[in-house]
């Protein structure tokens, strides 16, 4: 069995999804994806003494990171997650881009990755690594139409601020999701999602 086998096996048996992309220095990024339930909320944050803290991450992704790069060191190769619990800082890796690289969906009208099974709840995490990944799957990032959205359009009807154009987001510092206008409950951070809860892609029934 070949390393890039071994390791998209071992990571399919811990995420929901699994792809590989390239990074532009030619690093290779494993991207995973889980989805989140109410039973497993990723979408959980905090901001303790004011630093931002992705608490669903630290909980349900940490420990399967842990192993992953476990696994790759033990092969021989290095292997970080790319940010704390492979959720790399704003400004740095764009997860959603090497989701798409990677294959893991399609760019939907709310610009967040679509997936047929799982729709817009997949969260992805991602470890940088040299070791020898081909593509685990393949897909080009397009702009184009995409079957899951073409005849919907409730992410952009439903947007409080009007931040969504189709598969566009021209301002995102307007999108109530954005780390500085989440409203903040108790220690938590509350993300808007409104556009992830109603989209109807991946949907059972």
């Amino acid at each position: 069995m070949s390393l890039a086998r071994k390791i998209g096996d071992y990571a399919g048996s811990l995420f929901d999804v699994v792809g590989a992309s390239r990074l532009p220095r030619g690093e290779a990024l494993l991207v995973v994806g889980l989805e989140s339930t109410p039973e497993r909320n990723l979408d959980e944050f905090g901001r303790p003494n004011g630093v931002f803290w992705p608490v669903g991450f630290e909980r349900h992704i940490g420990p399967a990171l842990d192993s992953m790069v476990s696994l790759i060191r033990s092969s021989g190769f290095s292997a970080e997650p790319a940010g704390r619990w492979g959720y790399p800082p704003r400004g740095t890796i764009n997860l959603k881009v090497e989701a798409l690289r990677a294959g893991l969906g399609t760019r939907g009208k709310s610009t967040v990755v679509i997936h047929p099974k799982y729709g817009p709840r997949l969260r992805f995490a991602a470890i940088r690594t040299d070791a020898p990944l081909g593509p685990l799957m393949k897909s080009p990032i397009t702009e184009k139409e995409n079957p899951l959205c073409s005849d919907c359009s409730i992410c952009i009807d439903a947007c409080p601020v009007t931040a969504l154009e189709p598969y566009r987001m021209p301002d995102p510092t307007l999108c109530l999701s954005t780390i500085p206008l989440m409203p903040e409950e108790h220690g938590r951070l509350i993300p808007c999602d409104i556009c992830l809860h109603l989209c109807p892609a991946g949907k059972q029934g």
